[in-house]
């Protein structure tokens, strides 16, 4: 149980601290972009598209037509689109293809990473930048870290950027209930019924 309820509150810590620092107008930015987007379409890898998915799931539970990039039923994406692009390092393949693709279609983009300056960033049309140590940064300094006793394997790799993006969308979902004034009864009704 140590090492749970410290990463617990290592990883919670940090998730408040990014989310409270992060620019109001940016998030503001990405809420105005989905909210008039015809479709919205989610892109990520590994971890980082799970927790696209979950977002996913909560905007098709708020009414909204979303797609996740990958699925068989995706389809083409236009200009009234949107694609939230969510990546760390902001240089996963997949991930700036689908950027460069719907910026090229005329689609808006918005832009969930650390890294600004990387080459998602050349793409976005919103940026939201998650504060955290990707997998990238941490690999390129571990041996620095190990060195000097101050890596922490607690959190490896992309963890610390994608549990903070998860409970970021969580919170856009709420802050979407609130301003179309969604009650969690309206979301039941959108809830799967077929079932495992």
């Amino acid at each position: 149980m140590e090492y749970i309820k410290k990463t617990a509150e290592g990883i919670t810590k940090h998730a408040v601290k990014v989310i409270d620092g992060l620019e109001k107008e940016k998030v503001a930015r990405m809420i105005d972009i989905i909210s008039n987007a015809k479709s919205i379409f989610i892109v990520g890898t590994g971890r980082s598209e799970l927790v696209g998915k979950a977002f996913a799931m909560r905007l098709m539970h708020l009414g909204f037509k979303v797609h996740v990039i990958g699925e068989v039923t995706t389809p083409a994406i236009w200009k009234e689109d949107c694609l939230v692009a969510i990546s760390g390092s902001g240089e996963t393949k997949a991930v700036t293809i689908a950027a460069e693709t719907a910026k090229d279609v005329g689609a808006s983009v918005i832009g969930i990473t650390a890294s600004p300056d990387s080459t998602l960033g050349g793409y976005l049309d919103a940026l939201v930048k998650i504060d955290s140590r990707t997998k990238m940064i941490a690999w390129e300094h571990y041996d620095s870290h190990v060195l000097k006793g101050t890596y922490d394997d607690l959190t490896p790799l992309g963890t610390l950027f994608e549990d903070t993006t998860l409970l970021f969308l969580d919170g856009v979902i709420a802050e979407f209930m609130a301003l179309l004034n969604i009650k969690e009864v309206d979301l039941k009704k959108r809830h799967a019924i077929i079932e495992k």
